[in-house]
């Protein structure tokens, strides 16, 4: 007979064909196996590897006969060390007792006894016959709820083979400690990198500086890169981010670690080039999206074409997303429509093609609008934007001129735009009401000083790109204005009902 069955488990089976462990879901244990060794499950199906449980006590007749199989098949599958994981629990036996069990039969897995929690653990998985082994997957799954009968050892390697898991040599893996660099963040005067190390790593060391000083201090100390980082470099024990400071702009730094084992063995020291930005600030990330009428749009095309880019964020149906739109409109007509110094754009999080293309006829948008469908969601994401609307300006050297122009107005976007130098120009289709031969301009564009000639002129009135009256006076047949003190860009002169515009360069 098989196994050793109360009275009630042999009728049953006399009447039903059925396993021995009725569970399909592994239940988790954490138990110290009679050698001193805690065996967490969990731990162990969530490194990957399947687990193999064999329930027995040492007085079992059959258990005595699966057992030496059943080791014979643990070292076939690699000592534990690879696919998968051996481990046998005792419902009744002392530590003791399990103890000289491991030496008759040899057994190098782990063997919990009944008094550490084995009775418990086959109470939790319902074991009612022994030896019973299960199979359980890394998902939590039980493959296998009773592999018997146990012929021999290859019985137990043709039950796991059709899992994938493979027969390997009893040695050790090779350790291969390494040290992952991710650079983070770049500005003109500071990096942020993380550091993260792979299980083999029992340490790291790292550091930055130019490709220069690494090799004078290597010189200078008579040591490689590696003992180099380790006696001077910032120690890590596991991931961890590190910004450097205080360095020097538009300069490329070297960003090294050196990982080491847990004999104290430097392997391959790990590197990472890095570049500060040339004008500071952070850097954008790029991104390419598609526009409502089917443009693919790539930031950095844009940008490595000399043009600053601005990107209004929103959320249709937001109704601080539409307050901004009639500014965002006349900064886009002030600003050249597009053709020339900056380019403008607007990006949707929620709104699909549909919903912005009803979006841009309301408020006559005539830039690219990316919608979700576009990429929208993804683009925003991946910055990221928190709030909406957003207007971020961007520089040519992509970094950041302003992460969220704010309050987002007319106002302020000249203000952000004048401190870049941005100019403004008139729109190719742009129509002004131009003053007839009453009075004279020039030079146009001006630099310091705008002269005017006419007849009887009358009160004389400058405005900005705003519409804000910067300077009034009387006049009658010829006036001098200084403009020295005005930024670039366009501006407006009206006497009488007559209009000119002229343009400040300096």
């Amino acid at each position: 007979m098989k196994k050793i069955f109360t009275f009630i488990f042999a009728i049953t089976l006399s009447l039903n064909i059925f396993a021995q462990c009725p569970l399909t879901t592994a239940v988790d244990f954490t138990a110290t196996d009679c050698h001193g060794t805690e065996v967490h499950l969990f731990d162990i199906l969530d490194g990957g590897q399947y687990v193999l449980i064999d329930f027995f006590f040492t007085t079992c007749g059959p258990c005595q006969q699966a057992t030496p199989k059943v080791v014979e098949s643990y070292y076939a599958f690699g000592c534990n060390m690879h696919d998968v994981f051996y481990v046998e629990i005792s419902d009744r036996d002392s530590d003791a007792a399990c103890q000289s069990w491991t030496n008759t039969y040899g057994v190098e897995y782990p063997t919990i006894g009944g008094p550490a929690g084995g009775g418990t653990i086959c109470n939790q998985y319902q074991i009612g016959a022994f030896p019973t082994v299960i199979l359980i997957a890394p998902d939590r799954s039980i493959l296998i709820n009773d592999l018997w009968p146990i012929s021999n050892a290859q019985t137990i390697i043709n039950s796991l083979t059709p899992y994938g898991i493979q027969q390997h040599d009893c040695t050790a893996p090779v350790p291969n400690p390494e040290v992952t660099i991710t650079v983070d963040q770049v500005l003109e005067t500071e990096v942020t990198a993380t550091f993260t190390p792979n299980e083999d790593c029992a340490t790291y060391f790292y550091m930055m500086a130019t490709e220069e000083e690494f090799n004078e201090w290597m010189t200078s100390t008579g040591m490689t890169l590696g003992e180099y980082l380790q006696a001077y470099g910032m120690p890590g024990n596991y991931e961890l981010s590190n910004t450097f400071m205080d360095l020097v702009p538009n300069t490329e730094y070297l960003i090294c670690a050196v990982p080491v084992d847990a004999g104290n063995i430097l392997y391959e020291v790990a590197q990472e080039y890095v570049t500060t930005t040339p004008g500071g600030g952070e850097i954008m990330p790029d991104f390419t999206g598609t526009d409502i009428d089917g443009n693919a749009i790539n930031l950095y095309s844009i940008l490595d074409n000399g043009q600053y880019v601005l990107i209004n964020f929103f959320l249709t149906g937001d109704p601080y997303s539409q307050d901004v739109m009639s500014d965002m409109v006349e900064a886009y007509r002030t600003y050249g429509c597009n053709d020339h110094d900056v380019f403008f754009m607007e990006i949707s999080a929620n709104g699909g093609d549909a919903t912005c293309q009803t979006w841009v006829e309301t408020y006559g948008v005539q830039y690219p609008t990316i919608s979700r469908d576009g990429g929208g969601n993804t683009i925003a994401q991946s910055i990221p934007v928190a709030m909406y609307p957003t207007i971020m300006l961007i520089r040519p050297d992509h970094t950041f001129a302003q992460r969220d122009i704010y309050p987002p107005t007319l106002e302020m976007m000249v203000q952000y735009m004048n401190a870049e130098g941005i100019i403004q120009y008139e729109c190719e289709d742009a129509v002004y009401e131009i003053a007839d031969d009453d009075f004279t301009l020039y030079p146009n564009p001006v630099k310091d000083n705008l002269m005017i000639n006419g007849q009887n002129l009358g009160n004389v009135s400058v405005y900005n790109a705003l519409g804000q009256v910067i300077f009034e006076t009387f006049a009658t047949d010829e006036l001098n204005i200084n403009t020295s003190n005005y930024q670039n860009g366009v501006y407006f002169i009206k006497i009488g009902d007559k209009t000119e515009k002229f343009v400040v360069t300096h």
